[in-house]
């Protein structure tokens, strides 16, 4: 993606408007309710200057964040339903930006994630670095013939399960950047960092979306982390 700051501001107020209203972002970013409305229908373009301010002040102001909290339902038992963020095309585009915005210094090549919940995600990241995409599934796919695997204790169901990365798409000097939907134990995120190491690819770091309590601690380590929305132990 060629990032053009003034039309990346827009984009990302119109995505921002669908949950926050005006006056709220206002407040946050420090610009008349009239002048952001303008913005958003695209009546006048920012100035380079200008777009650099909201683009700073999103990330800041943690906009995204405030934005996921509107959108995540706890349901029973302590379930997290993330349906409503990891699907919404606008909250993707948010997430994809406060990606670049976190680790655009470590220029990855590859967004590496797991299936299925992690694929829209992904996808949004790796458009921001115009970098590929690379899905650990959990069964192997036909026109792949070698493979890296990894086996791991599913802790809800107690089961052996074991992931899958094609091996032809690592590329020597691929810088690797995880991505995750959601970090509950961090099991699935460890299992990706493996593969990735025993890829002998280098790991720039993990984001995540949304993190519930700080088990995942235990099994993502040793490497930069960036969390959106951080909910506390159910």
């Amino acid at each position: 993606m060629i990032l053009d700051e003034r039309y990346l501001a827009i984009d990302l107020l119109r995505a921002l408007k669908k949950h926050l209203t005006y006056s709220e972002l206002e407040e946050y970013l420090q610009i008349p309710a009239p002048g952001l409305w303008r913005y958003v229908n695209a009546k006048i373009i920012p100035t380079r200057e200008k777009a650099r301010e909201i683009l700073s002040r999103i990330i800041e102001y943690k906009l995204v964040s405030k934005v996921i909290k509107t959108r995540l339902r706890i349901v029973e038992e302590g379930i997290v339903n993330t349906y409503n963020v990891i699907y919404d095309p606008s909250i993707l585009k948010l997430l994809g930006y406060e990606a670049y915005s976190m680790f655009k210094d470590y220029k990855p090549t590859l967004i590496m994630s797991a299936e299925v919940d992690g694929i829209p995600l992904a996808i949004s990241v790796a458009e921001y670095f115009d970098s590929k995409v690379l899905i650990v599934k959990k069964r192997r796919e036909a026109g792949f013939k070698d493979y890296i695997e990894y086996a791991m204790v599913s802790r809800d169901i107690p089961a052996i399960t074991t992931l899958y990365a094609p091996k032809e798409l690592f590329n020597r000097g691929d810088k690797v950047l995880i991505v995750d939907d959601l970090l509950r134990t961090g099991r699935t995120c460890n299992a990706l960092i493996e593969i990735a190491r025993e890829a002998k690819v280098d790991i720039v770091g993990v984001f995540a979306a949304i993190a519930v309590g700080y088990e995942w601690t235990k099994h993502v380590r040793n490497t930069r982390v960036h969390v959106v929305f951080q909910v506390e132990a159910l």
